[in-house]
């Protein structure tokens, strides 16, 4: 008898679907689960519906039949990379996993003592990939649209998991409102964050990023130690797959 295989098994959703609470069309829809989604097997394969984790940590039931196996190959199960498109320039990467543990428990702890006064705020994107970064950096430049960001792919910390930007969750949407009603959260933000060593930029409200940070060392692959799997493995996919320009920077 073979020894169980270590890797998750992947499967891509094929038409958008909705991840239920139990095995069936009548249970409760937990989340929309858009197309070409990619979630990971937790239960018992069976015919009908199987039960499966997405990349948020939600886990549920998605019919068999609109889902389709991805080979994982000799990846690690936490190859974070299979869960996000990265190269998908529209799509925010929210998941705290990625975000480098020097920077991840922070931001978290930033997010909870706001909460925690009532002030609503969420990690809109984390972690982004250089691809996005050029988009963003487009806008306003060689596209219609307001300027959005400054620095182009591999000049911001969020390529690196060490930066988020941090927006305001008002009546079940995202809100960047910042008049007089709301700028006493807005400062909020920014009095905690750095109280928990977090640094915003001039012109960027909502981004905080990891103080004493120098970015010249992070270009050369000096990073901050103390990595984990998630991390590392998300930061290797994506300067591994990154054949722009300035060069990604490599792991020392």
């Amino acid at each position: 008898m073979s020894a169980p295989s270590p890797y998750p098994m992947l499967f891509r959703i094929a038409a958008a679907t909705q991840l239920r609470e139990g095995p069936g069309p009548e249970h409760k829809a937990l989340r929309a689960l858009p197309l070409d989604q990619v979630v990971t097997l937790v239960g018992e394969p069976g015919p009908g519906w199987l039960e499966v984790e997405a990349p948020n940590g939600t886990r549920g039931f998605a019919p068999s039949g609109l889902l389709r196996r991805q080979v994982a190959g000799a990846k690690p199960p936490q190859y974070v990379a299979e869960m996000f498109p990265w190269r998908n320039v529209e799509r925010a990467n929210r998941d705290p996993k990625m975000l480098h543990p020097a920077f991840r428990n922070r931001a978290l702890r930033t997010v909870a003592r706001l909460n925690a006064e009532g002030v609503p705020f969420g990690i809109y994107e984390g972690m982004r990939g250089p691809w996005r970064q050029n988009h963003l950096y487009g806008s306003g430049r060689n596209r219609p649209g307001r300027i959005l960001t400054p620095v182009q792919a591999w000049e911001s910390l969020h390529q690196f998991g060490l930066a988020a930007d941090f927006v305001l969750v008002l009546e079940g949407r995202w809100s960047w409102d910042d008049d007089e009603a709301h700028a006493h959260m807005w400062d909020r933000l920014e009095a905690i964050g750095a109280d928990e060593g977090l640094v915003s930029r001039p012109g960027e409200r909502p981004h905080l990023q990891l103080a004493d940070v120098d970015l010249a060392n992070l270009r050369e692959g000096r990073l901050p130690p103390n990595t984990d799997p998630a991390w590392t493995t998300a930061f290797k996919w994506i300067t591994e797959s990154w054949d722009g320009k300035p060069a990604a920077p490599k792991l020392k």
